[in-house]
């Protein structure tokens, strides 16, 4: 398994891979609607998390999504967790649920 660099985050770049986490693939325009960051800041913190390892781009035309009936026409470029980050956040929550 890769070792990503978790020190190097900042408040923002957690904010980012814990909302990826619970809702799944997304685009930087919904993530900083959701977040409430600029636009341009949260497109370059994307670009940064995938080049350090803890995003990966999806590929294809269409993004089968929870919550939706059907699948998506991604008008967008949509990021998701590497399985890394993944599995190092899934520990980190449920750790801080249990105690």
């Amino acid at each position: 398994m890769a070792v990503l660099p978790w020190g190097v985050l900042e408040e923002e770049d957690w904010k980012i891979l814990k909302d990826l986490y619970a809702t799944a693939p997304d685009c930087a325009k919904f993530l900083s609607r959701r977040l409430r960051l600029e636009l341009g800041e949260t497109m370059q913190r994307l670009r940064e998390l995938e080049n350090m390892g803890f995003l990966e781009r999806i590929e294809g035309r269409f993004l089968k999504k929870k919550g939706l009936r059907k699948p998506k026409h991604m008008n967008h470029t949509y990021y998701e967790l590497s399985r890394p980050a993944r599995l190092y956040l899934r520990r980190l929550l449920f750790e801080e649920k249990s105690s």
